[in-house]
């Protein structure tokens, strides 16, 4: 849940995204697995392909992340989001279920000054000074 003081909207304009899984029919996670817009791997015994492919160690059994666009639910986040979830992005999980989200990559924000600062690395508290508001 984002914190949105002065900041009038935060947009990801990265590829890929960092989340932490757990198998769907076990035990097993994995945590900071990257799923890359860009990178596309074939899924085993399948025709399809996924931007994330692995094997469970334990268990041998296939998994697979997809980024889905579904037209009007993700969004960036605005100033009236302050302590809400936001959905950014969709995922179509086989094989596993997210049970974190790291937001790091490359994010815009705009305050609400209208100062912009690129490539934000959101994966850690962040705040700046913006000369438009004096704070």
């Amino acid at each position: 849940k984002p914190e949105m003081e002065n900041v009038a909207r935060a947009s990801f304009k990265g590829s890929s995204y960092c989340m932490n899984i757990k198998e769907g029919a076990g035990f097993e996670t994995r945590d900071g697995v990257h799923v890359d817009r860009g990178h596309e791997a074939e899924i085993p015994g399948s025709k399809g392909t996924a931007n994330f492919v692995m094997k469970w160690k334990e268990s041998k059994r296939d998994m697979s992340i997809s980024l889905t666009e579904v037209k009007g639910l993700c969004r960036d986040i605005t100033e009236n989001d302050n302590e809400k979830w936001v959905p950014v992005a969709v995922f179509e999980c086989r094989g596993c279920e997210p049970t974190g989200y790291q937001p790091e990559g490359e994010w815009l924000v705009e305050s609400t000054g209208g100062t912009k600062y690129e490539d934000v690395d959101l994966s850690d508290e962040w705040m700046d000074y913006c000369e438009k508001l004096g704070e």
